[in-house]
């Protein structure tokens, strides 16, 4: 609107502010608006000096907005450069406007602070509610924290796994899954140590009457007596504890049982080797039989329990003149352990019976402690095979065969 009201007149390029132009600014009295006419050469016609020129002059009818300034007041400023006809031709005016930034650095503040107002609402409002929905979320978790602390050490039912959010679920059932297995494993262990001390406290107690009674006698021969029922009473107290000690270390093993690709007739074949002598000082006929490559997943001391007990029962409850077989055979996929013999048998004996801790049959003879074949079984489990009691294929005796799943040789 400036640049229009330009005109050549008189001899020179003059101009009138038209007052309409000013209008268009907003009428806030807390910012300058300040213009400029410059003629050729710099030479101004209008308007107020020292406005900052533009970096670079506008063409004609061209414009530029920068930032200016003015007695030192920063301002933003446009240009705009308007052709003016003269009698020796055309000549280029340059109009320059230019208003203070008060008003628009209170607006930058205003919309900056409405703008983080809004935004710190916001982020309130979103963290109230996530702290709302992350606390509804995970309060059934706390009163499962809760239960869990509340809970008596000797308390292990399952918790209910309907209570909890169905993320969660899978945890709680798999809690339950082990803490049934710990409680099989603590009452496995409470009947296992209610059954040894009742076993190790009658030969205790007996023994200490033979000791009372061998400490008040006079005659040499009873005492003799005494103190020989007395050895024979802690040789099976001392059996009784190793096979204790035995069982209570298949129940560790069973936690973490590290296993190797053994050749079970060799283990076999040593056991009876070191069972024979004390076979032939009881009359007892010991014969093995192998086939080749019977490879088993196990520990070696383990599958020396098994032979080594089998063989003693063996020869603790066979009898003189009689013959147990020891043999170890191979299938596709299973091996076998067989112990039989000739004796007289287990007198229609339940197997199953037979099988479990501190039984033996009703015509064993005295000084065991019922924990052979029920370390047998144990042990068998443990490698994931079976112990069952049989009888020999041709008439009376006793039979009991070990089956372990079949490994290919290593190597």
């Amino acid at each position: 609107m400036i640049g229009e009201q330009i005109e050549y007149l008189d001899g020179a390029v003059r101009t009138a502010t038209p007052p309409s132009a000013f209008t268009l600014f907003p009428a806030d009295a807390s910012d300058d608006v300040v213009y400029a006419v410059i003629g050729p050469e710099g030479r101004l016609i209008a308007g107020l000096g020292g406005i900052a020129p533009p970096p670079a002059i506008p063409t004609d009818f061209g414009d530029v907005t920068y930032d200016s300034s003015y007695r030192d007041e920063a301002m933003r400023a446009a240009a705009f450069t308007q052709p003016v006809l003269t009698p020796d031709g055309k000549v280029s005016v340059m109009v320059v406007v230019g208003q203070t930034l008060v008003a628009r650095e209170a607006l930058t503040r205003a919309l900056w602070l409405r703008g983080f107002l809004s935004q710190a609402a916001l982020a309130l409002i979103a963290g109230l509610a996530i702290w709302i929905g992350v606390t509804r979320q995970l309060l059934p978790l706390l009163r499962l924290r809760n239960a869990v602390r509340a809970r008596p050490a000797a308390d292990l039912s399952p918790f209910d796994a309907d209570a909890v959010q169905t993320e969660i679920r899978p945890l709680v059932e798999a809690l339950n899954g082990h803490m049934g297995r710990l409680g099989e494993v603590l009452a496995r262990q409470r009947r296992f140590l209610d059954s040894a001390a009742h076993q190790i406290r009658t030969p205790l107690a007996v023994m200490k009457t033979q000791v009372s009674f061998a400490r008040r006698t006079a005659d040499r021969e009873e005492r003799d007596d005494a103190l020989t029922k007395i050895d024979t009473n802690l040789t099976a107290l001392a059996r009784l504890a190793n096979q204790l000690l035995a069982l209570a270390s298949i129940v560790r093993d069973r936690v973490a049982l590290r296993k190797h690709v053994i050749e079970f007739a060799g283990v076999a074949r040593q056991c009876v080797a070191d069972a024979a002598p004390r076979a032939l000082d009881r009359g007892l006929n010991l014969s093995f039989e192998a086939d080749a490559d019977c490879w088993v997943t196990a520990r070696e001391v383990l599958l020396r329990e098994i032979v080594t007990n089998l063989i003693d029962n063996a020869i603790a409850y066979v009898g003189r003149e009689a013959t147990a077989t020891i043999s170890v055979r191979r299938n596709i996929n299973r091996v076998t352990l067989t112990v039989s013999d000739d004796g007289v048998g287990a007198l229609d004996e339940d197997p199953v019976r037979l099988m479990t801790r501190f039984t033996r049959g009703r015509a064993a003879a005295p000084g065991g402690s019922g924990l052979g074949l029920a370390i047998v079984a144990e042990i068998a489990e443990m490698l994931g095979g079976t112990a069952t009691i049989g009888s020999p294929e041709s008439g009376p005796g006793f039979c009991v065969h070990v089956t372990l799943p079949a490994r290919p040789a290593p190597g």
